[in-house]
C-alpha cells in the first residue's frame, strides 16, 4: 500500500494548496469544489488507514 499512501498524500497536498488559492481569491465556488475533495480524500485516508498529520498540517 506504500505506492497507495504516497499517492493520496500527494493528493491532499495538491488540494490544501487549491483550497488556499480558491480562498485567498475569495472564490466561493471554487472553495466548495476544493473542500469537498478534500473531505473525501480524507475520509479515504482514514478507511484505508493511511496517516495524513504531515499532510493536514501543511
Amino acid at each position: 500500500m506504500g505506492e497507495f499512501s504516497v499517492r493520496l498524500r500527494q493528493r491532499i497536498t495538491d488540494t490544501e494548496t487549491a483550497l488556499r488559492r480558491a480562498m485567498y481569491a475569495k472564490d466561493v465556488y471554487a472553495v466548495q469544489v476544493e473542500q469537498g475533495e478534500l473531505d473525501s480524500l480524507l475520509r479515504i485516508a482514514a478507511e484505508h488507514g493511511v496517516d495524513v498529520a504531515r499532510s493536514a498540517a501543511a
